[in-house]
């Protein structure tokens, strides 16, 4: 039976559970099972906390809140927060209490719903500052909580609120999900998410029914999927990717959406489950390649050897078919043997195997992490687009990718090119605006209305987008050469040894990159060589990790110009983190912050010094504030 179209999400959950109500909806993995809840219990849930809420007085013209890991209970939250006539937001599991207040404050949230007592401890911390707003805290993990509610009248529990929505419904309260989605405007606003926030506090997107159902519906006319494919819930929830290629997507095609065990466990569920569709932000991509090459580093001589031969050949068959071109002979002889003895099994070992289409997003991607994946015979795609735009402007057709570009505009949007260089976007896709902030969202649109992204880029002869980076992040040196440091960054991050890398350069008279290392790539290969080491900020700093590092950085600079090419680099004595404000929540670097909090660091990297006394302050998970003091080496390339 077909799932008839639907204006709004509310009405998407509905129709689907009348079209197959025994049909599984979402599975949650719970003490190492897959527990699976049928599309009428899944209605049921959202129909009952929908009406549970509106019994606290939540409704049209509040917001709520959702804090906490990916679950069920979350998009449950989130779809009964829309169905009771208000707007959902999220923020990142991993957020500081300070940011927390701040996305409380700015989105109005009257109620809040978490996952557990991580998360309640941090609205506790802020609660004085709070209590005025949100009226109550709704906590769907109680697991050594028990003594909270007694002294915390404020919190309740999360089946609590669907008992209420229950005991309503049997007293005569309107109870069908498709009433309520009868009195949904389409065109009104859905959801909240914050946008990257790389030069600022993050700002709140505001996008409608229509925006996110237009903008999967397009993109399911370039990549299908259908009624029943498995699907895996492991980008944050807070993130507009998850929501558009996932939560929206499961809705509209009746997929079976999954959420693993725990965020640690991830890997393992990925392996156990095997989706038909995954997707992430580059740095999910580099993780998993890091995986990969730590294994092998691990492995037996026969094992580094095969998997070394076979990824050669794959490689040289991806390059030739992106290309156009016909491999060489023996790249056709033993490409199949090395596909079928190497190739596969590794694909099946991160949880791949089954992978009809993957994407990638929200962020630049190296070429070579990208060919890297096509190479596993992975049909990997890039897409662009930002929270503003419902996550999706261009992608990649199947028969049409290009590793340095972000594919062409998706069916009923348009992009362009101003004569600046920006990226401009039109379509039912783009925001109704930003959340209280009129200014914002007047300067977003130009008076044609297209949405200004602020990313720049140009359109190839091929008709595909090329994006160079962030407009305000572009550089020029003294000579005035320009380059997109994002570029660098991407490429030097495709290193198993480099975790995270600043590149600087505006207005001097050379490029410079301050890198962080991968602890545990770099740890295996001090080890496998005899070398002793205690903590990040001891193993940084050994001449043999230069050595390496300024290797891999040679190596990578070699396609650049010379005058773009690092000159000088420093390791960091420990990784950039978004607790300490030098990378947003999705792991994309606060170019500026970074630049000023190293500013003495970055001085010296354009003198003559070998070497820098770094103090800086470090924050920890509980709050914690300390000093941080070491000598940071400074080595010419």
């Amino acid at each position: 039976m077909s799932i008839e179209p639907a204006d709004n999400l509310i009405a998407l959950i509905a129709g689907n559970a009348a079209q197959m109500p025994d049909d599984v909806a979402v599975r949650e993995k719970r003490f190492g099972v897959w527990t699976p809840i049928t599309w009428a219990e899944f209605e049921e849930k959202v129909r009952r906390f929908a009406v549970g809420l509106e019994a606290l007085g939540f409704g049209p013209g509040k917001n709520l809140l959702i804090i906490g890991d990916n679950k069920p209970e979350w998009i449950i939250s989130e779809f009964g927060a829309m169905a009771a006539g208000g707007i959902p937001t999220g923020a990142y599991p991993d957020s500081l209490p300070e940011e927390i207040e701040y996305l409380i404050s700015y989105s109005e949230a009257t109620i809040l719903v978490l996952r557990d007592q991580e998360q309640t401890d941090k609205i506790i911390a802020i609660r004085e500052r709070i209590k005025d707003r949100v009226k109550k805290v709704i906590v769907w993990d109680s697991r050594g909580m028990s003594h909270y509610y007694g002294e915390y009248p404020f919190l309740m529990r999360f089946e609590d609120v669907i008992e209420l929505g229950k005991k309503a419904e049997n007293q005569g309260r309107r109870s069908s999900l498709s009433d309520m989605a009868a009195a949904i405007d389409p065109t009104g606003p859905a959801i909240m998410l914050t946008t990257s926030g790389t030069t600022a506090k993050p700002k709140l997107s505001v996008l409608s029914h229509q925006n996110l159902i237009f903008a999967s519906e397009s993109y399911g006319k370039v990549v299908r999927m259908n009624r029943g494919d498995e699907l895996l819930s492991a980008a944050p929830l807070a993130w507009i990717g998850e929501q558009l290629y996932n939560v929206v997507r499961f809705l509209t095609v009746g997929a079976h959406y999954n959420f693993p065990e725990e965020t640690e466990t991830l890997r393992k569920d990925l392996l156990e489950l095997q989706p038909y569709y995954f997707g992430g932000t580059p740095a999910v991509w580099e993780m998993i390649i890091s995986t990969i090459q730590a294994a092998m580093d691990n492995a037996d001589f026969f094992k580094r050897g095969c998997y070394r031969l076979a990824m050669k050949y794959a490689l040289k068959r991806t390059e030739a078919e992106l290309t156009g071109k016909r491999p060489g002979i023996w790249t056709r002889l033993l490409g199949p043997p090395a596909d079928f003895l190497v190739i596969r099994p590794l694909k099946n070992k991160v949880g791949l195997g089954r992978v009809k289409m993957a994407i990638t997003g929200g962020g630049a991607i190296s070429p070579e992490v990208f060919k890297y994946f096509k190479a596993l015979g992975l049909d990997l795609r890039q897409v662009f687009g930002q929270s503003e735009c419902s996550g999706i402007a261009t992608t990649h057709r199947g028969d049409d990718v290009r590793p340095e570009t972000v594919g062409v505009p998706i069916p009923g949007v348009d992009v362009r090119i101003s004569a600046e260089g920006e990226i401009q976007v039109r379509g039912k896709n783009t925001h109704l605006g930003y959340y209280k902030n009129e200014k914002a969202t007047r300067e977003g649109y130009t008076e044609d209305g297209f949405l200004r992204t602020g990313d720049t880029g140009y359109f190839g002869e091929d008709g595909h987008l090329y994006v160079f980076d962030r407009a305000k992040d572009i550089m020029t040196l003294e000579d005035r050469t320009r380059f997109a440091p994002q570029d660098i960054e991407t490429r030097l991050k495709f290193s198993p040894y480099i975790h995270e890398a600043v590149v600087c350069g505006g207005g001097r008279p050379f490029v410079t990159a301050v890198v962080s290392i991968d602890l545990e790539n770099v740890g295996n290969w001090a080890k496998k060589r005899g070398m002793s080491f205690t903590t990040i900020q001891d193993l940084s700093q050994r001449p043999e990790v230069y050595r390496l590092i300024r290797n891999e950085i040679e190596v990578i600079c070699r396609r650049f110009p010379e005058n773009i090419r690092i000159r000088r680099f420093a390791i960091l004595l420990k990784a950039l983190h978004p607790d300490d404000g030098e990378l947003t929540r999705t792991r994309k670097v606060r170019r500026a912050f970074v630049n000023e909090r190293y500013s003495a660091l970055l001085e010296d990297l354009y003198s003559t010094r070998k070497s820098h006394n770094m103090d800086v302050e470090i924050r920890y998970e509980d709050g914690r504030i300390t000093t941080f003091r070491g000598v940071v080496a400074i080595e010419e390339v």
